[in-house]
């Protein structure tokens, strides 16, 4: 098995603690809130590699089922698989190492910028799907509320566009520089 450098270990362990800060800077809405996780997941695919992405994002998610606190509102535990939002943890977790291997892939054929944000976009979109898939999931047969796939897609996806299309193009922006700068 192939070492990752002491660098770039510490890089992951830095984003799985910016992804949690990042849960807590929250504007609350219904059926959930407006944070800064995603932008960090993002930064996270785009800066690392894809193994050490998925490990940091995967150390994210187990602290939080463990109970440390790190999910939005300071909550964590178990019982956060009944909570409808939470595929969107799990949809981050999957994302950050697609994102990785597709930025490292377009990069050697697009500006920086431009594959970032191409990148970008796919992680949102697999952030979205399992989100709002696992969200239905959860709405209509563990709380077995009434509700259709489009008020799901509405609520969880389109209501945060806007939100996550800045974050994107914030990361996507910051993430070039910040390569140009992080040591080798």
């Amino acid at each position: 098995m192939k070492h990752i450098p002491v660098r770039v270990l510490t890089l992951g362990a830095l984003f799985c603690a910016l992804v949690a800060v990042g849960a807590q800077i929250t504007i609350p809405v219904p059926y959930g809130a407006f944070t800064l996780q995603l932008f960090f997941a993002l930064l996270c695919g785009l800066l690392l590699p894809p193994r050490a992405a998925g490990l940091s994002m995967l150390a994210y998610v187990l602290l939080g089922l463990a109970g440390a606190p790190v999910y939005a509102g300071f909550s964590g535990g178990l019982s956060a698989f009944v909570s409808p939002t939470y595929g969107f943890v799990l949809g981050m977790a999957a994302a950050a190492p697609l994102l990785s291997l597709l930025f490292r892939r377009l990069r050697a054929r697009r500006k920086p910028f431009a594959a970032a944000l191409l990148s970008g976009l796919a992680g949102i979109g697999v952030t979205y799907v399992v989100g709002a898939v696992y969200g239905y999931a959860v709405l209509t047969l563990a709380l077995r509320q009434a509700v259709t796939p489009w008020f799901v897609v509405w609520t969880f996806c389109l209501m945060y566009l806007p939100f996550d299309a800045v974050k994107l193009l914030a990361a996507a922006g910051l993430a070039p520089v910040l390569l140009r700068r992080l040591p080798r």
